[in-house]
């Protein structure tokens, strides 16, 4: 056996580690249980972290156990002692979706809770919420491998410009991507 860490060596309570090159940046490791296209979700999270470094860099999505827990994200600048990576993992990515993906209550207007200034973003349907929220995680990671300090707004717009240039080139007709509230919106619209 080799050293902790290393092919065959021990890591935390595991007995091996999985070893992996990153021929192209970012590891994504989709949970069975999700029940959808998972080379379609490996496409959607790598274009969230599109203009980040992905070298060493790990993405788990999986299965959101609870419905609230849905849709949402954590980074780790070192991975957990707990969770099974890849040798080289230097950055972790925990992304949880539903497991059945479905367009319902779309669109869906939102904002970072508790951070005023953070933009609303505007999502058409699940696939452009999970490149929004993968766009969110690679902001940290970013942060992370730059030393910056972690902001949750700062990253609410990076994942707000991202959805915007890629709604763009993924939509034949081009839709705009909204920055107001919900509330603001239909008030344009009010008679009276």
């Amino acid at each position: 056996m080799g050293p902790p860490g290393s092919p065959g060596g021990t890591r935390g309570n595991h007995t091996r580690v999985i070893p992996v090159r990153y021929h192209t940046g970012v590891l994504v490791t989709v949970d069975p249980a999700i029940r959808a296209d998972r080379d379609a979700l490996r496409r959607l999270v790598m274009d969230g972290f599109a203009g980040v470094d992905g070298a060493h860099v790990e993405v788990l999505v999986e299965r959101a156990r609870r419905r609230q827990d849905s849709f949402t994200g954590r980074a780790y600048s070192r991975p957990p002692r707990s969770l099974l990576v890849a040798a080289d993992t230097r950055y972790l990515v925990r992304l949880r979706v539903p497991g059945t993906l479905r367009n319902r209550g779309y669109p869906l207007t939102q904002r970072y809770p508790r951070r005023k200034t953070a933009p609303w973003i505007t999502v058409a349907t699940w696939s452009e919420r999970l490149v929004s929220l993968a766009a969110h995680e690679a902001c940290h990671v970013r942060q992370f491998r730059e030393g910056l300090r972690r902001s949750e707004v700062e990253a609410e717009r990076w994942a707000l410009r991202l959805l915007q240039d890629w709604v763009t080139v993924q939509s034949p007709s081009p839709r705009i991507v909204s920055t107001e509230p919900r509330s603001q919106q239909l008030a344009l619209f009010a008679t009276g």
